[in-house]
């Protein structure tokens, strides 16, 4: 085929020579644009994303002004802050304690303040204590009951439970020892 064969094909077949030069263009089209295609896809899913938060924001928000999400906040804090206990104010927490014992029966044998962990700094820390304590078993988990729901957080971290020493066998007086650690600040 010389150049006249493909000039006479080219005027015989117009619109399938039209096609095939638009789809070439299209094909090079695509394959260059396919990237900025993903780019803009992830654009638009980035601000679908945002303006998502931003409904939820509005939605969530609707009803409650500012000031008064301020003023949530601030009584829950203040609620927190009557609920921890002050490291230094040891009489006061020991007194805790006791006023348990005075309510629920129990009979405390031992109370001691335990060190706090080396590296414990920070806004809150945990308290220590080690308490042992003879009752009956519900007495004792009436004392555990007390403390877990009451004013202070706390967290066990060890509880033992035995058959107290020096009461007669058919007695059922337990022996607890019990690790707690209430929630304070330094």
């Amino acid at each position: 085929m010389n150049g006249n064969d493909i000039i006479l094909l080219l005027k015989k077949n117009p619109i399938g020579v039209t096609c095939g030069i638009v789809a070439l263009l299209c094909g090079v089209t695509l394959y260059l644009g396919a990237e900025a295609i993903d780019d803009s896809r992830l654009k638009v899913e980035a601000s679908t994303k945002q303006s998502q938060l931003m409904i939820n924001n509005v939605r969530n928000a609707a009803g409650l002004s500012l000031a008064k999400q301020t003023e949530a906040m601030q009584r829950a804090v203040k609620q927190l802050d009557g609920r921890l206990v002050k490291a230094s104010q040891l009489a006061t927490n020991l007194q805790y304690f006791y006023r348990l014992e005075s309510e629920t029966g129990v009979k405390l044998t031992d109370l001691r303040p335990n060190q706090a962990p080396r590296g414990s700094s920070g806004f809150y820390i945990g308290v220590p204590y080690t308490v042992t304590l003879q009752g009956t078993f519900k007495q004792v988990m009436e004392f555990l009951q007390r403390i877990e729901s009451g004013k202070h957080f706390s967290k066990y971290s060890a509880i033992s439970f035995n058959k107290a020493a020096g009461v007669e066998v058919a007695s059922s007086v337990l022996s607890v020892t019990i690790n707690i650690e209430l929630l304070g600040t330094p």
